[in-house]
């Protein structure tokens, strides 16, 4: 099922799923940046009019407001993904949508399926250096994504650093 209404181009696509704070604004605008289409959810109704900057830098976006952090917004979410009729090429989703991240868990399952269907693609967890959460999502999506060719990475911001969790590495190393 293909809706001809939005997102129609050939470009890659990236969905990010996020609070969409500056750093879910961020993240998505060096997809943008770098010529992927968009697909931004958030439960922050700003989410809705951000999709205009990303269209001035030449690439489709749309936006959904939608409560993230219940099974029917991530079912929402994943039922518009499919509805572009589109390949997702990579996908963020931010580790602090739901208390308990069985949310977060569930999306990145039903996308990381698609992908490695295909053989490729980039999943990308982005949490607080506190949320001790994303590395046990993390490893749960790293786990099922070995030998798909899709790639899984979590990043962890704190105050002013960002830890990577990596493959082989038993704690988060800082990027300098």
């Amino acid at each position: 099922m293909r809706n001809e209404s939005y997102l129609t181009s050939e470009k890659p696509l990236a969905v990010v799923a996020s609070n969409f704070n500056m750093d879910g604004y961020d993240l998505a605008k060096q997809f943008a940046e770098r010529g992927y289409d968009l697909i931004l959810a958030a439960s922050n109704p700003s989410v809705v009019e951000e999709a205009q900057d990303f269209k001035e830098l030449g690439v489709d976006a749309v936006s959904f407001q939608l409560d993230l952090s219940t099974t029917e917004g991530v079912e929402q979410l994943y039922s518009r993904i499919i509805a572009t009729g589109r390949p997702v090429e990579a996908m963020v989703i931010n580790t602090g949508l739901s208390a308990n991240f069985s949310n977060e868990t569930s999306l990145a399952k039903k996308v990381l399926k698609d992908m490695a269907l295909r053989g490729h693609g980039r999943i990308l967890f982005a949490g607080s250096e506190n949320q001790e959460d994303t590395t046990q999502v993390y490893e749960t999506i790293f786990e099922e994504a070995k030998g798909s060719g899709v790639t899984v990475t979590a990043i962890k911001a704190g105050k002013n650093e960002l830890y990577f969790l990596k493959e082989g590495y038993e704690e988060p190393y800082l990027l300098h």
